[in-house]
Order: C-alpha cells, then structure tokens, then sequence
C-alpha cells in the first residue's frame, strides 16, 4: 500500500472540515450580542484546530499492523 491514498483523504478530509468551519464562522446569526460571537468565534476555531491536529494524527500514526 503507498502512502498517497493516506494523504488524499487527510487533504479531502481537511478541506470539508476547514467548509463546515468556514459555514458556522460566517452564518449571520442576529439576535445575539457581540460578546457571544466573539466566543462562538473562538469555539469554532478551535473546533477547526482540534480537527485537522486529529486527522494529522491519524494520518502520521496509524496503526501499521492489522492482524
């Protein structure tokens, strides 16, 4: 097995993580305060970097040995 399969799904699955963020930073939510975006813009971004830290993760450490 080559590596490239491993990496053309953590660049697919990279680029749906990266939308679905770009999505929930930019709907225009407008009944809530400004403080409660700043923080749903914070969660969201952090959701986006704990994401795309585990699929690295996978990608580079994934289990070599099935039985």
């Amino acid at each position: 097995m080559t590596t490239a399969p491993r990496w053309r799904r953590l660049l697919r699955a990279s680029l749906v993580v990266l939308a679905i963020g770009g999505v929930l930073l930019f709907i225009p939510l407008p009944m809530l305060p400004a403080s409660v975006l700043t923080y749903r813009q914070a969660l969201v971004v952090f959701g986006i970097v704990v994401a795309l830290g585990k699929l690295l993760y996978d990608t580079l450490f994934y289990d070599h040995y099935w039985p």
